[in-house]
């Protein structure tokens, strides 16, 4: 299904198209397609597939400029059961965000049970009816299950992206998640009088990679004050639950 691109690759760098323009200002780059690119790159440079990206951590700590960007990774560890790899994203030389990706090796479950909070049960998204966004303001296809943004209350839905990461290449399931991480952070955070806060980072775990174009997304933890918030979604696809992504937040106006 996606379509249109938020990057076409130039000599090494990655150049926004529209689309990747930012929610808080017309002159920055969106958070979405920034964490997507990092993570497309360091699986791309770093990952196997014997391995599972478990832990993706995003340090968002500068404003990034609406300009061409370039991802540098390396590798900090390389282990039979674990690698570790590091990407800096810069923009005209100077750096703009920071991070790390965990890939671990594939193995046997141990026996045993493990209580957790149920997952949820949910319909499948196609068996829920579109909701009309001829304009695809939001990046993605939304189907809700419960809750809406900006309304007061629990919050699950099903996404589907519509635009592709980079001009004529085709994503991972790993740059999907990437991708679509920086959502978990609006979903979260939004209250009912708005969205009034900027994440500063985006920590994705999973246990396994998703199937399918479809991810849904539901609000398992939000606590704030002086201004900072925090918060986590359990992420799932649809065979089930595969992790969580969490986001760390300061309250921001949209200029």
């Amino acid at each position: 299904m996606p379509q249109d691109p938020y990057f076409r690759e130039e000599n090494g760098r990655f150049v926004p198209l529209e689309v990747a323009r930012g929610y808080w200002s017309r002159d920055m780059l969106h958070g979405r397609p920034l964490i997507g690119i990092i993570g497309r790159e360091l699986e791309r440079v770093h990952g196997d597939p014997a391995f599972i990206p478990a832990r993706f951590n995003v340090d968002l700590h500068r404003t990034p400029r609406f300009a061409p960007v370039e991802v540098e990774t390396r590798l900090l560890r390389s282990g039979g059961r674990l690698r570790l790899a590091e990407a800096v994203l810069t923009i005209d030389g100077e750096e703009y965000a920071r991070a790390t990706c965990q890939f671990l090796r594939v193995g046997e479950a141990p026996p045993g049970r493990i209580w957790a909070p149920a997952p949820w049960d949910v319909p499948s998204p196609h068996a829920i009816a579109p909701r009309p966004d001829p304009k695809r303001r939001g990046l993605s296809e939304m189907r809700p299950i419960a809750g809406r943004m900006g309304a007061y209350g629990p919050r699950q839905v099903w996404t589907r992206e519509y635009f592709d990461l980079v001009e004529g290449q085709t994503m991972t399931p790993f740059a999907r998640v990437a991708l679509a991480a920086d959502f978990a952070s609006p979903w979260t955070h939004i209250g009912d009088a708005g969205v009034h806060y900027m994440n500063t980072d985006i920590v994705v775990h999973l246990h396994r990679l998703p199937r399918g174009e479809w991810l849904g997304f539901e609000v398992t933890g939000h606590d704030a004050s002086q201004g900072i918030a925090v918060g986590h979604c359990r992420l799932y696809d649809a065979d089930g639950a595969i992790g969580f992504i969490s986001a760390t937040a300061l309250t921001n106006q949209r200029r």
